[in-house]
Parts: C-alpha cells; structure tokens; sequence
C-alpha cells in the first residue's frame, strides 16, 4: 500500500479546513499538504518511524474530528492549529508511554502498519541517525542524577514511585530531576530558528 503522505502534496488554496463541513475530500487535500510535515515533526522527537507514523495518523484523526473548531482563515492558522494537536499528542505520548487509539477507534478509521521501505523513507526524511546522536550527545551532557531518572522514566517506563526507591530518594525528587532533565533536553534539541521563533 502506498501512503499517501509520501506523495509530493499538490499546492492548494489557503483554508482547506474551512471547506471540510461541506466539502469532506477537503480533509483529503488537508491531509496531502501536512502529513509529511506533521511525520517529520514526530519522527525527529521519537527516533522510530512506527511511533511516528502512529502519532501523525492520530494527529489527523483528531483534527478530523475537531475540524469544526477552527476559526482561522490563514493557512498559517491552519498549520498552526495542526501542529498544536500534534505537540498534544506528543505530549500525551510521553505521559502516558504509547499512542492513543480512542480517535481512531471513534471514527472507524483503520490503523495501517507501515511496511519496511516505508519505514526506511520515514528514517531517511527525519534524518533519524543524526537525531538519534544528538539525542545521545544531549543525554550525555545531562547530570548523572537528571540522566539516570530520565532514562528510567522515558526509556524504563519506570513508576515515579519504583524510581524513588531504586535511587533512594524522594518521589518528589525523582519528579524534579525527570523535568529538569526533559526541560534541558527539550532545549538543547530544539533548533535555534525554533528557539527564537518562540
């Protein structure tokens, strides 16, 4: 099966959101001009093309099924309020350690595994191995104490609780050092275009 975010998106006219009520091959169209954007904003966080192959097929599930929430009349707009969802689901990825399929599951939509050359286009698009050493580079220049919790929290999927135990410190303590440690990371691997946009 070929996908269609892997397809060159035809140029469209600003708002395809707007025309979904009426319209909903607009999606489709929405769909084209994101998806490879919204794959390469996930893969370069998550490092493993099937997480965020996952995460950008629930990205547009929920926009999907919010579409009628947006107001903008830009195209800026539009990105912006996609991209918005996907820093939530991103952000719901992290908390919870997996991707949610309620949207999908709500909407009927298929769940497509991606097949091993698409999964290798996905690495080749995000430039995954020069992500995965600056992960590593920045990782290595946490603490030892905010890199030993991170890597049981996020790598582990270890309980804040089991973490406070293993190291012999407080749960509070072990919840500082996570976020601090995410902060940093988050900081050092945000690009300075990025960084100064914000």
């Amino acid at each position: 099966m070929t996908l269609r975010f892997l397809r060159t998106p035809s140029p469209q006219a600003a708002t395809l959101l707007s025309r979904v009520p009426s319209d909903p091959e607009a999606f489709g169209d929405f769909y084209e001009r994101y998806a490879e954007r919204v794959l390469r904003f996930f893969a370069r966080r998550v490092a493993q093309p099937d997480v965020a192959f996952d995460l950008t097929s629930e990205t547009f599930a929920v926009a999907l099924e919010r579409c009628g929430q947006f107001r903008g009349s830009t195209a800026e707009e539009e990105q912006g309020w996609l991209f918005a969802i996907a820093r939530s689901q991103l952000s719901h990825f992290w908390r919870r350690g997996a991707v949610e399929r309620a949207a999908l599951t709500r909407l009927g939509i298929p769940v497509v595994a991606p097949d091993a050359e698409e999964l290798e286009r996905i690495e080749t698009l995000a430039d995954l191995e020069t992500v995965r050493g600056e992960v590593a580079a920045a990782l290595g220049a946490l603490s030892g104490d905010q890199r030993e919790a991170v890597q049981m929290r996020v790598v582990g999927e270890m309980e804040y609780a089991d973490i406070a135990v293993r190291v012999g410190v407080t749960e509070d303590v072990v919840r500082a050092r996570v976020s601090r440690g995410l902060r940093t990371l988050a900081t050092d691997l945000t690009p300075a275009e990025l960084r100064d946009a914000g």
